[in-house]
């Protein structure tokens, strides 16, 4: 069992706090997911933990079997991904599994998310579908501990997220890794999150495992994200960025 801990992080812009003392524990073989509206801090957390930002108090590490592991190996797919436009797709997935140590090339994801179909394609030239499926096989693929999905659903087609979904679910469940979704657009998948992190303002107001929250706040059967969203910070989701 692995553990990612966020513990009292908070970071300042220009004398504004945009994360307040965030705390938060992520276990391995588990599908989280980080929701938030438009600047409530998500990308900076993000960041964060991948280090590209250095928080300005509390810490960030993973637990692993007692042990505390500060150099966290992390996996980001982001939402834009315009990187090597002169390559084609296939030639960008070879460059990451000859430079990339124990990348773990998966065909059943290359072919749920049809890359067969477009790996001849420059990237360039690839629509945000193309770009989209390659930018989350690379992550998955990179076989890192932790692997943080940023809006994984967004511009691939209904097939494809259903599937995707499907995918995600059993991954988390067969690899001891911490599988984080930030997402807006997750309507129609609430059963692939294992617990459910509601950041507001820089401050998580909530995270628990979803069947938790949904009884705590009194959410029925049939809910949407929108719901649990209102019952705890007062406010409507916009999902759509």
């Amino acid at each position: 069992m692995m553990n990612l801990i966020v513990s009292e992080v908070s970071k300042c812009f220009n004398n504004k706090k945009v994360l307040k003392n965030v705390n938060l524990k992520l276990s391995s073989n588990h599908v989280h997911l980080l929701l938030g509206e438009n600047g409530a801090g998500k990308s900076t957390l993000t960041k964060i933990i991948d280090g590209e930002l250095k928080a300005d108090t509390g810490f960030i590490l993973l637990e692993r079997n007692g042990k505390k592991i500060e150099n966290i190996e992390c996996a980001i797919q982001y939402q834009q991904f315009n990187a090597f436009p002169y390559l084609k797709i296939k030639e960008i997935v070879e460059f990451f599994k000859e430079n990339t140590s124990d990348f773990a090339f998966d065909t059943d994801l290359y072919n749920l998310l049809d890359m067969k179909q477009f790996e001849n394609t420059l990237m360039k030239n690839a629509s945000g579908g193309m770009k989209k499926a390659l930018s989350i096989f690379i992550a998955l693929s990179l076989n890192k501990p932790l692997v943080i999905l940023d809006e994984p659903f967004a511009d691939l087609d209904l097939k494809k997220k259903r599937d995707l979904s499907v995918y995600l679910k059993d991954y988390a469940a067969r690899n001891e890794k911490v599988i984080l979704i930030i997402s807006h657009e997750v309507n129609e998948f609430e059963m692939l999150f294992d617990t459910i992190s509601i950041l507001d303002e820089g401050v998580i107001k909530e995270s628990d495992l979803s069947n938790n929250l949904l009884e705590r706040y009194n959410i029925q059967s049939g809910f949407k994200f929108e719901d649990l969203f209102y019952a705890i910070t007062g406010k409507r989701l916009v999902l759509n960025k």
